[in-house]
């Protein structure tokens, strides 16, 4: 390996380590949030117009809607749809191009960790863990975790381009134009997902620290003197006589870089809070209910011990489970709560590990003023009284350096994730931890790296120690690769990790149900008895009933869903086409005007709503049932019964018979069951609901 650089051979052997760990997710489903990111998303649909990619959220919606959950990832949906263009929606070929994902950003990690100049055993260590660690199942192999994954290609490549702007140590010079597009690959980031921009912060702390070599006193100093500088100069030459104002070119240029980077993140974070609209994400109380609570205090504890939870399953990443909501974990309300302890205990050991990393104790008690770097005006002149510190040796700097680096790669990505500036859609989400684990894997290998030096004879135990972390990081990463393959397999891992949680259960009603299977009825039950206002359930649960012929059931858990949430989408459509089954059609074109103010692409709906005119009296009725048939030909070309149904209302209606034989020709073309067709169920009047014309309720953006 070239001091600074990765070696190709290095490089590959890490990303083939990281590819064939997830070599059996290939044949995985879509499963959780794929099928509305993915399967339903209009704007994965290669004949959707492009300019709604970049109008829309992560899952389709207006960026105006109220309900929006504003995550605005253009890039990974353009990613979706160039899967969908050359492959459909094959998941096996989603599942690759995750994996190679993973793979590249694995190399670039590495590559990364060989730009630092660490040991050859740190750079290894580091890379097999971060490769093989379970917590990053939930981004790779499921599909929807691509957002993280390109999220951290563009990271890992703003930051390598960052690094090769500078060419030395406390460098006298650097590449704008390296600079310029360093922040081009930032926004690219955060363009993937928001927590992309926190690179700028990063860049930041490695300029500092490893860069420049500062330490943390050092750096309280140096914005004195730049201020001092700056005050001097803008005295004009009076002050000049009593205090030179040229400080030295590596120090002019850090303070540019430093004001560059800051003021990009401002601007970058200003034009994503542009584009949200000024709008806040709203969240239901289940998605994170301590935002939710009104005591400052239960806020503060439920937060912090969220933080510790997170670090416990970057440490021992054995609770595994796709959803953390809906009471999975407790409130911290008491000071007396025994959680509280363990949080106490993570923060002051990361207190105590700075101090004793960093040996910041040390160098305020020997700090002085005459080595850290001294300015001339001229042969007669005096040096400059600046601030300066004890001589240190170019190792520990350098060590000092690369620990406050990791730090940042492990804090900072995560800040989005603590509702310390917003409040966020969800509890715990082990996908959000991609990232931060590059610092956490770092952090480990450094450990390691230390206490064999200390402790010689440890090495072979310690080395032993490592290599049973990483087989069973592997081991643990294959089984879990597994449960996410099909959602029953992945609602039933989590079971003994979230017994209380009720989507878990829903997840697998929504299974069943896809497959016809009475049982399902069970695991609604069970999710309502957890939790009674579950409109998701109430809604699956009708769907159970109308399959049953129970329609005055069905009815009864509609109302109530509806009597929880009056604009709940899936309750109002399925209620909708309940009343279309017992011709109620006021009542059904109600209802399915309802949803579609707030899904005005939704082909399934309007081709009902188009069924429902058709069948009502009068000519308007008529006219909108064509309008409805007009434009869901429009946004799905493929769309047969509206081909055909809109033939058979046009073959009563026009006397164009070109027209109406290219409708019947293209809805028979495209009917690939060989059924003849809507048009004659809409002519003799036969209401009888098509295949998947009644929809399974979701939870909101997560449940399938």
């Amino acid at each position: 390996m070239s001091p600074g650089g990765g070696s190709l051979n290095g490089c590959l052997a890490v990303a083939g380590f990281a590819a064939a760990l997830y070599l059996n997710s290939l044949n995985g489903e879509f499963v959780f949030d794929d099928h509305e990111a993915i399967e339903t998303n209009m704007d994965v649909r290669t004949n959707t117009p492009l300019s709604q990619v970049f109008s829309n959220d992560f899952w389709g919606q207006p960026l105006s809607d109220p309900e929006s959950h504003k995550s605005y990832r253009p890039l990974v949906i353009l990613s979706f749809r160039t899967n969908r263009l050359l492959h459909g929606l094959w998941a096996p070929g989603f599942h690759l191009v995750n994996t190679v994902l993973h793979a590249a950003v694995t190399a670039l990690y590495y590559q990364l960790l060989c730009r630092l100049r660490l040991e050859w055993s740190t750079v290894v260590t580091a890379s097999l863990l971060f490769a093989a660690h379970p917590i990053h199942t939930e981004a790779v192999s499921n599909i929807v975790g691509r957002t993280e994954l390109l999220c951290a290609l563009f990271f890992l490549l703003s930051f390598l381009l960052y690094d090769r702007s500078l060419p030395q140590r406390r460098p006298s010079t650097h590449s704008w134009l390296r600079l310029c597009l360093s922040i081009c690959l930032a926004v690219s980031s955060m363009l993937c997902k928001e927590q992309g921009v926190t690179v700028l912060g990063v860049c930041l702390v490695y300029d500092l620290f490893v860069v420049c070599q500062l330490d943390l006193v050092d750096l309280l100093h140096c914005g004195k003197i730049v201020l001092k500088s700056l005050y001097f100069k803008l005295r004009g030459h009076k002050a000049k006589k009593r205090h030179p104002a040229m400080l030295p070119r590596w120090l002019t240029l850090l303070t540019q870089r430093s004001l560059f980077l800051i003021l990009s993140a401002c601007v970058i974070v200003f034009c994503r809070l542009y584009i949200n609209g000024g709008g806040k994400p709203l969240f239901v109380e289940s998605d994170n209910p301590a935002s939710f609570s009104e005591h400052p205090l239960t806020r503060w504890f439920t937060y912090s011990y969220l933080v510790t939870l997170n670090v416990w399953l970057l440490l021992c990443p054995s609770w595994l489970c796709f959803d953390w909501s809906m009471g999975s974990v407790p409130l911290v309300t008491e000071l007396t709560d025994l959680r509280n302890m363990a949080t106490c205990f993570l923060f002051g050991t990361l207190f105590i590990f700075l101090l004793w990393t960093t040996d910041t104790l040390e160098r305020i008690s020997s700090h002085n003023s005459t080595a850290l770097f001294q300015v001339n005006n001229g042969p007669n002149s005096t040096p400059v009284d600046t601030p300066a510190v004890a001589p240190v040796s170019k190792a520990t700097s350098r060590r000092r350096g690369i620990v406050l680096l990791s730090l940042s790669l492990a804090v900072l990505p995560f800040l989005p994730a603590t509702n310390l500036f917003f409040p966020v859609g969800f509890v715990v989400a082990e996908r959000i931890l991609y990232l931060p684990s590059m610092g956490f894997c770092l952090l480990v290998a450094i450990g390691y790296s230390k206490l064999v030096k200390l402790s010689p004879p440890l090495r072979p135990l310690m080395t032993i120690f490592l290599l049973l972390s990483v087989t069973t990081f592997s081991v643990k990463t294959l089984l879990r690769n597994g449960d996410w393959t099909g959602t029953e397999a992945l609602a039933s891992s989590a079971i003994p990790v979230n017994p209380g949680n009720a989507k878990v259960f829903m997840s697998l009603g929504t299974y069943y149900t896809q497959l016809g299977q009475r049982r399902c009825e069970l695991f609604y039950h069970e999710a309502l008895r957890l939790r009674p206002n579950y409109t998701a359930a109430w809604t699956n649960l009708g769907l159970v009933m109308i399959n049953t012929d129970r329609p005055v059931e069905a009815e009864r858990c509609y109302t109530k869903a509806l009597s929880i949430k009056s604009d709940h989408i899936n309750a109002n459509t399925n209620m909708g086409h309940l009343c279309r089954l017992q011709g109620r059609w006021e009542d059904a074109s109600r209802y399915y005007q309802t949803v579609l103010q707030r899904r005005p692409n939704n082909v399934v709906l309007r081709y009902n709503l188009g069924l429902v005119a058709m069948s009502m009296e009068g000519a308007e009725n008529l006219q909108r049932a064509e309008e409805e048939f007009g434009r869901v030909v429009q946004l799905e070309p493929h769309h047969w019964e509206s081909h055909a149904a809109l033939a058979s209302l046009l073959a009563t209606t026009t006397t164009n018979g070109r027209r109406v034989a290219y409708g019947f020709t293209k809805g028979k073309r495209l009917d690939q069951d060989g059924k003849v067709l809507v048009c004659c169920v809409v002519l003799t009047g036969n209401t009888t609901l098509s295949k998947g014309s009644i929809s399974t309720a979701g939870s909101d953006k997560y449940s399938l």
